[in-house]
């Protein structure tokens, strides 16, 4: 083999090697896409479900513990709240963070919710009142 056809096949190779991840790195982001698809759609049925005065008054008192507190994670409400509908509580927390009424800080606690053995919530911050938009940053 000539040098030229060496590297023609190397570069060959690394062409195939990249289309490849290209086919991966597009399969992970439709299965994200999916996945965000789904949540959303059981999110619209727990709202629906529970109805929209409920949503709006757990929404509110998320917003005013947040001015009052500052930083908090859904596991502030979880004691607050016992009766609450299954899903109706993260569902008006992401509602809230889907509005920018309040933003994740970056920071992750340990759920103290049973039924999700410890996995890792987001800390949110109050970013405007309900029925505002956030400041722009």
């Amino acid at each position: 083999m000539t040098s030229s056809t060496q590297a023609a096949a190397v570069h060959t190779v690394r062409d195939d090697a990249a289309i490849t991840a290209g086919k991966a790195a597009g399969a992970v982001q439709l299965d994200q896409f999916r996945a965000e698809r789904r949540a959303n759609r059981m999110l619209a049925r727990i709202r629906a479900a529970a109805g929209r005065d409920q949503l709006s008054l757990v929404q509110a008192l998320i917003c005013d513990h947040g001015l009052t507190v500052g930083e908090f994670s859904a596991n502030d409400f979880r004691l607050q709240l016992p009766d609450l509908p299954h899903g109706l509580l993260g569902a008006a927390v992401r509602g809230l963070a889907a509005s920018g009424a309040i933003t994740a800080t970056g920071r992750t606690v340990p759920s103290t919710s049973p039924a999700t053995h410890g996995h890792r919530i987001s800390v949110y911050r109050v970013t405007a009142a309900p029925g505002e938009t956030a400041p722009a940053a």
